[in-house]
């Protein structure tokens, strides 16, 4: 639960991989341009690998990005052992201290409907899902969340320029209104509701049991908490 940027991406499937690779180290450029905390390799996956296929010699982001790579496929619809990877291609980011990783990428696979469940009589081409929870960011500063927040725009933006066919819903609604007031707002109201459930939670459940959350690493945990 928290504050997260959705953000779909897609190009035709007329465009050949080696289109598709080009396109996506034009915006791996553009990423690492970005104030970002790190920009992973780009990686690669051939339809038919496997999820833990050379684990052993990959980096950290890659291996986020292979992760991230299976999701887009449902894998139930997979091998017994559900890690089938499909053909895809990206990278991962480290925006910044307490936010998710985002996920950049396009993988050849069915489309999905709007409760994201994939549609496999219907035919694959180039796409991507990714969600990026920027909320806990804010533990370290505002301004840290704004610039992991914002940055990610950016990079979306940079998408966009690029070509790529682009759907972005941002629950801090940043993306429509380019606001960053509304963005700290957002941001302020959701850490308001998570800390008071967190702290509803606690209390119910007492000292006995651990309630673990990112929330309780808020250097203002007790105001949000007490806050209507």
């Amino acid at each position: 639960m928290g504050l997260t940027l959705h953000f779909s991406l897609a190009l035709p499937a007329t465009q050949s991989r080696d289109e598709v690779v080009t396109r996506l180290r034009q915006l791996h450029e553009s990423a690492g341009r970005l104030p970002f905390e790190a920009v992973g390799p780009m990686t690669s996956t051939a339809a038919g690998d496997t999820l833990g296929d050379g684990t052993e010699s990959r980096d950290q982001l890659s291996q986020l990005f292979r992760i991230w790579a299976w999701l887009q496929l449902d894998p139930s619809t997979t091998d017994a052992d559900g890690e089938i990877l499909p053909d895809a291609e990206g990278f991962a980011i480290i925006l910044g201290a307490h936010s998710e990783p985002a996920m950049v990428g396009l993988a050849w696979v069915p489309p999905r409907d709007e409760e994201w469940k994939p549609l496999p009589d219907e035919p694959s081409a180039w796409r991507w899902h990714c969600a990026c929870k920027t909320q806990y960011a804010s533990i370290e500063s505002d301004e840290h969340f704004i610039t992991c927040h914002t940055t990610l725009v950016s990079l979306l933006d940079e998408a966009a320029r690029l070509g790529f066919e682009l759907e972005v819903h941002d629950e801090g609604g940043y993306w429509e209104s380019r606001d960053v007031d509304r963005l700290l707002a957002e941001m302020r109201k959701m850490n308001g509701i998570v800390a008071r459930l967190g702290g509803a939670l606690h209390d119910a459940i007492g000292t006995k049991h651990s309630v673990q959350g990112a929330i309780f690493e808020h250097p203002e945990f007790e105001r949000l908490e007490m806050e209507d």
